[in-house]
C-alpha cells in the first residue's frame, strides 16, 4: 500500500511537471482557438487536484520510509544513526546529478531536511505529533497573520533571489550552458522560493508526521474508523480554510500583502487536501485490499528514485531548447498527453525491471552504498542472488 501511495504521488508530480514543461513557463507559439479553453480548464484542474498535494504526500512518505528503515535496522541489530547521515549524503549526490537536468530538484533539500529525523528515535509519540503540527502551521506564518490582524501590517523576511535569467538558456542554450546556470543560480532560486512560500518548514513537518504514522502503524494497521474521522476533519478544515482565505484576500488592499496572505493560506489548504487524499486512498485500498487501479503504481513507487530522475531527463530533453524544444509547439493538453504516455511507459518499465531484478537500479545502488561493509549489505546481496536464482529457475521450468 505504501509503495502504491508513493507511486501515486510521484505520478501526480510527473504529470504536473509535464504541463509546466519542467518549470519552463512559456506559452507555445501557436495554439488553436478551440484548444485554449480546454488548456485553461486542464491547468486549473491539475493545479486544484495535484499542485502541492502530490508533493506533500511524497514528503510525508519520505519521513515514513525513514522510520521503517530505522525500525528494520534495529530488528537486525544494526545501528542506524551515522548510517542515516551517510544515506542522506548519498542522496545529495543523486540530487546533484539530477540538478544537471532540472533546477527544481528536491533530493538535496530532502537530504538536508531529513537529517533531523534521527531525533524521532528519542521522542515520544506526543512530541513527534506536536513537532509535526507546529512545523506544519509554521510559527512564522502564524506571526505574519496575527501581525496583520492586530496591527494591519505584515512582517515578513523574504530572501532575495540571485541575479540571472534562465529563460534565454532554456530557449537556446546548450546543455553545458544550462547545466552551469543550474548550479550558478537556478537551483539556489528554487531553494529560496521554497523558503519564501514556507515549503521548507512544511516539508520538515510532513517528515515528522510520516515518521509518526510509521511508528504507530497508523496507515497500515490503524482503525478504518480513524481514517473516516480524519477525512471528515480534513473536509471541514478545508471549507473553513477556503472561507478564511477569501476573507483575507478581500480585506488586504496592498497587492504584496494580499499575495503573501494568499501564499500562506494556499499552503494550509494544499496540506489539508493532501491529508484528505491520503485518507481516501487508505480507505479505498483497505476496503478493496488493494484496488486494481492503485496497485498499478506499486512497482513505480518502489522505483521512486529511479523514476523521479528519469522523468526529469526525458522531460528536459523534450521541452528545453538543448533537446527537442517542444515548448514552442505544445500547450497543456498536448503536454499532458505526452506525460500520460511516458507515465504508462515508466510504469510498464518499472514492473518489467522489478520482476527481473527485484529492485530499481538507483535504489539498489543507494542501498548497497548505504550499508557498505555491513551485515545488512551481505543480506541484501544474498537476497538479490536468491531472487535471481528463483527467476532463473522459473524461466528454466517454463
Amino acid at each position: 500500500m505504501i509503495d502504491a501511495l508513493r507511486g501515486f504521488a510521484l505520478a501526480g508530480i510527473f504529470l504536473l511537471h509535464h504541463i509546466q514543461h519542467f518549470n519552463f513557463f512559456v506559452k507555445p507559439e501557436f495554439t488553436p482557438s478551440w484548444l485554449i479553453p480546454i488548456d485553461a480548464w486542464l491547468k486549473d484542474s491539475m493545479n486544484c487536484l495535484i499542485a502541492g498535494k502530490a508533493f506533500a504526500l511524497f514528503s510525508l512518505l519520505f519521513g515514513l520510509s525513514y522510520w521503517i528503515i530505522y525500525e528494520n535496522a534495529q530488528k537486525r541489530g544494526d545501528e542506524y544513526l551515522f548510517r542515516h547521515f551517510w544515506r542522506m549524503a548519498l542522496l545529495v549526490c543523486f540530487g546533484l546529478f539530477h540538478t544537471l537536468f532540472f533546477a527544481g530538484d528536491i533530493l538535496i533539500m530532502y537530504a538536508v531536511l531529513g537529517l533531523p529525523l534521527v531525533l524521532t528515535r528519542y521522542m515520544s509519540n506526543k512530541a513527534m505529533l506536536c513537532t509535526a503540527f507546529v512545523l506544519l502551521i509554521n510559527p512564522v506564518s502564524v506571526a505574519t497573520i496575527l501581525s496583520y490582524v492586530f496591527t494591519d501590517n505584515i512582517y515578513s523576511l523574504p530572501l532575495s533571489y540571485p541575479e540571472g535569467s534562465l529563460k534565454p538558456l532554456l530557449i537556446g542554450g546548450s546543455f553545458g550552458q544550462l547545466m552551469q546556470a543550474h548550479f550558478n543560480f537556478a537551483y539556489l532560486s528554487s531553494v529560496i522560493w521554497s523558503w519564501n512560500v514556507g515549503r521548507i518548514v512544511a516539508i520538515l513537518g510532513l517528515f515528522f508526521l510520516g515518521a509518526y504514522f510509521a511508528k504507530n502503524k497508523t496507515l497500515t494497521e490503524g482503525s478504518l474508523k480513524f481514517w473516516y474521522y480524519f477525512l471528515i476533519i480534513s473536509l471541514i478544515s478545508l471549507v473553513c480554510l477556503n472561507f478564511i482565505n477569501d476573507l483575507a484576500i478581500a480585506s488586504a488592499e496592498n497587492k504584496d500583502e494580499r499575495r503573501l496572505l494568499w501564499q500562506i493560506m494556499q499552503r494550509y489548504i494544499k496540506i489539508t487536501m493532501a491529508l484528505g487524499i491520503l485518507s481516501i486512498f487508505i480507505i479505498l485500498w483497505r476496503h478493496n485490499k488493494g484496488t486494481p487501479f492503485f496497485s498499478k503504481f506499486i512497482n513505480f513507487g518502489r522505483m521512486g528514485l529511479t523514476n523521479y530522475i528519469l522523468m526529469s531527463i526525458f522531460g528536459s530533453f523534450l521541452y528545453y531548447g538543448w533537446g527537442l524544444g517542444l515548448y514552442k509547439y505544445l500547450g497543456i493538453s498536448a503536454s499532458l498527453a505526452i506525460g500520460i504516455t511516458l507515465l504508462v511507459v515508466q510504469i510498464k518499465f518499472s514492473t518489467f525491471w522489478f520482476n527481473k531484478f527485484g529492485q530499481g537500479p538507483l535504489e539498489r545502488l543507494w542501498r548497497r552504498l548505504t550499508w557498505l561493509n555491513s551485515h545488512s549489505n551481505n543480506i541484501a546481496k544474498a537476497s538479490t542472488a536468491s531472487f535471481t536464482k528463483t527467476k532463473l529457475s522459473e524461466h528454466q521450468h517454463e
